[in-house]
């Protein structure tokens, strides 16, 4: 397969399609940043009174929200001519790009890949053992004050199992519906739309930024963390270029908020807290 950008940037579609990729990413990245603090600051206002009930109302509100951006950006490129949905990832990874993205040290092959997998599954294991000593370490502890982006997340995760099948469903429409957005459509309007001397470095750059902007809501701490996310994304998509490794990596970072230790509440409209353990890690 050939270089994802190199392709993207010799596309040379007509200027009214450039031009309607330009104004639609326009519209996504100043809508998402606005749209998400306010929905958030609703959440916090409701949460405040209805508990686990309102995280679920939002948890589903977020992923139609999602879902209907990630189809509106779906029907955008099959509506235009001159491109389609493998330019926005919708391809079979090229593993052999990995070195590329520096990764696999110049030598792929399938023994290689599996050795990456396994290396992931150990770090997944040991991170929810590692949860679940920290929270038994902290139980009976007060509760420190969060700061920065765990200000915003902790309100947002859930307490019950309920709850918990919300925010994986959540974790799995964000994991997919974003990096359609965020990776397949900014990315390829901004190879359509920039010359093809544009270096990738400076894509990468400008793709991280416009994600890391998207989690305004989250406060600077946030908008660094996901900009540095969405940086390591944009590299993984180009030099593959597919989008289902790093949907697969998206879901699974979203999903280790399971992992963070919350306090125990009891919530209204007849739901309750699992008895057992302070985590959702623990259910």
């Amino acid at each position: 397969m050939n270089d994802l950008l190199s392709h993207l940037q010799s596309l040379a579609p007509h200027p009214a399609v450039v031009v309607t990729l330009v104004v639609a990413v326009v519209g996504l990245v100043i809508y998402e940043p606005v749209s998400g603090r306010r929905s958030h600051a609703r959440f916090v206002a409701e949460e405040a009174v209805h508990g686990e009930s309102a995280r679920l109302r939002f948890y589903r509100s977020w992923t139609l929200q999602g879902c209907a951006s990630a189809v509106a950006a779906i029907l955008l490129v099959l509506a235009l001519p001159g491109v389609g949905l493998g330019d926005i990832g919708f391809r079979v990874p090229d593993v052999a790009g990995l070195d590329r993205f520096g990764i696999t040290g110049g030598s792929t092959s399938t023994a290689t890949l599996a050795g990456m997998l396994t290396g992931l599954l150990i770090a997944i294991v040991g991170v929810v053992v590692i949860g679940k000593l920290n929270a038994r370490k902290a139980a009976g502890k007060p509760a420190k004050e969060p700061q920065g982006q765990m200000k915003a997340i902790l309100p947002m995760l859930p307490r019950t199992s309920a709850g918990r099948r919300g925010w994986a469903m959540l974790s799995l429409s964000a994991g997919v519906t974003e990096e359609i957005t965020y990776r397949g459509l900014i990315l390829l309007t901004l190879a359509v739309a920039l010359p093809d001397t544009t270096p990738r470095a400076a894509l990468i750059v400008v793709a991280a930024v416009l994600f890391g902007v998207a989690h305004w809501y989250q406060g600077w701490t946030g908008i660094l963390t996901t900009g540095f996310v969405g940086g390591v994304m944009a590299g993984l998509y180009l030099s593959t270029g597919s989008l289902l490794i790093v949907m697969v990596l998206h879901t699974l970072i979203d999903l280790r908020a399971l992992l963070i230790p919350v306090p125990a509440a009891t919530t209204d409209e007849g739901t309750h807290d699992d008895p057992a353990g302070r985590t959702p890690a623990t259910a």
